[in-house]
């Protein structure tokens, strides 16, 4: 019954630890996703993955030092027949010159002195690193833009049930207070009837609201690699993330697709292109390789490796010696041309990638400057719009009160309202998000 009670109450902790609910602004949003998501992870991940690369291409430069050693016990010794040189019979002799035991021992150093490719390879996986680099950098702000709109998308939402339940209050109130007035004969059925009609029309839009709430935070825990059954609040608003992101300062500017990221990494692809070429070429130079060798071999008669004090015959022989091996290509198929060839096609790709690019991305920055200035107007109109919304409220709520207003005013009112509301907020959300999209159009850091 202990350990029962005790597995319980473990169970019971975990749960409650599990249940806790976690707090995030933007700002928080961000760093968590940096840290925890797993895209970004593999980025930061192919940059030591190059880094491997240039030192796996280095070790091949450097020198390569082998040790090795043998132990043959010939089961039948071989033999060579040799015409025989005494005369007579019979015409040829038969000699085993091979002993039946042997050993051998030896070291060895390899030093590449002359291999253009191989220095060529070294700059292109230099190079490759500072592309991987470039790629986390593309990674990171794009996990930025994903993570930032996840949460102005599940903001706004959760402001959209803030507007409702606040204007469910307002509309229960006022049910009652009708209700009330109808006890007492100074009110209508109808005048009840319309306001439980508003009161259930909003409770049921609340209910689906709430439902695209949890979606879209977990959109948004998804995007940023958090547990998605981690309870979740936005502690931000949506004015005040708004208001916190600077409009992109190159607008001011002339727009230069060089500061997108994707330019730099088409450039830095292009470079590597005429690396290759030119790695390619250097293979119809020679191959310098230079060696030293040391070995020591013995032959022996009988199995005695392990006695001392033996003849001389059975000590082992050392040998050393040193060299270089010249590798001069002479004919491959037309494999190097075939590979040059492929290079300058896939560099010509690239050309052209980064001209349409270059066409798409003055594009795409023309589109969000001219998004951007629509979304911040209309936002200005439905915000004074909402002002006046309320108002009217405000004032349809005091007339009726005074007795010299309806219901059914009262339902319009509120209606009108929460459109109004609805507007705005949706405005605010496309404002901000054209803001980011700004930012990014011009190739500058949604943090920044």
């Amino acid at each position: 019954m202990k350990l029962f009670s005790t597995i319980l109450a473990f169970a019971i902790a975990g749960t409650m630890q599990a249940q806790v609910t976690t707090s995030m602004s933007l700002k928080e949003a961000l760093d968590f996703a940096e840290k925890n998501s797993p895209v970004y992870q593999n980025a930061e991940t192919d940059i030591l993955i190059a880094a491997q690369t240039v030192k796996t291409i280095k070790s091949a430069g450097l020198p390569q030092i082998n040790a090795g050693a043998g132990y043959n016990d010939y089961i039948q010794i071989p033999g060579n027949y040799v015409k025989n040189f005494l005369g007579g019979q019979p015409e040829f002799l038969f000699f085993r010159f091979q002993q039946k035991y042997s050993a051998n021992a030896s070291i060895g150093l390899n030093q590449l002195l002359f291999d253009g490719t191989f220095f060529l390879g070294l700059k292109a996986a230099e190079d490759y690193v500072e592309l991987a680099q470039t790629m986390t950098v593309k990674s990171k702000t794009d996990l930025h833009m994903t993570v930032a709109k996840a949460y102005l998308l599940a903001l706004t939402t959760s402001k959209n049930i803030d507007l409702i339940n606040s204007n469910l209050n307002t509309l229960e109130k006022s049910l009652k207070d009708v209700s009330a007035l109808y006890d007492e004969g100074f009110a209508e059925k109808l005048d009840v009837q319309r306001l439980q009609l508003a009161v259930s029309n909003l409770k049921v839009q609340r209910e689906k609201l709430l439902n695209a709430v949890e979606l879209t935070k977990n959109l948004l825990k998804l995007q940023m690699g958090m547990d998605v059954r981690q309870p979740l609040t936005l502690t931000d608003d949506l004015e005040t993330v708004n208001a916190a992101i600077p409009l992109a300062a190159s607008t001011e500017n002339e727009f230069n697709v060089k500061n997108r990221i994707e330019h730099k990494l088409m450039t830095q692809g292009l470079a590597l292109t005429y690396l290759d070429e030119k790695r390619y070429k250097m293979g119809y130079l020679p191959t310098l390789v230079g060696f030293m060798q040391h070995q020591r071999t013995t032959n022996r008669s009988e199995f005695n490796f392990f006695q001392s004090n033996l003849p001389v015959n059975n000590n082992f022989v050392p040998a050393t010696l040193w060299g270089l091996n010249l590798s001069v290509p002479v004919f491959d198929g037309f494999r190097k041309q075939s590979q040059i060839m492929d290079v300058r096609l896939r560099r010509m790709k690239t050309e052209n990638d980064m001209r349409n690019f270059e066409n798409a991305a003055t594009l795409e920055y023309t589109n969000a400057k001219l998004s951007y200035a629509t979304n911040l107007k209309q936002a200005a109109e439905l915000k004074l719009n909402l002002d006046l919304a309320k108002e009217i409220y405000e004032k349809t709520n005091i007339k009726f009160k005074e007795g010299v207003g309806s219901t059914l005013e009262i339902t319009q009112a509120e209606t009108e309202l929460k459109t109004a509301q609805t507007n705005y907020m949706n405005a605010l959300y496309d404002l901000t998000v054209s803001k980011l999209d700004l930012k990014k159009a011009v190739g500058e850091d949604l943090t920044k």
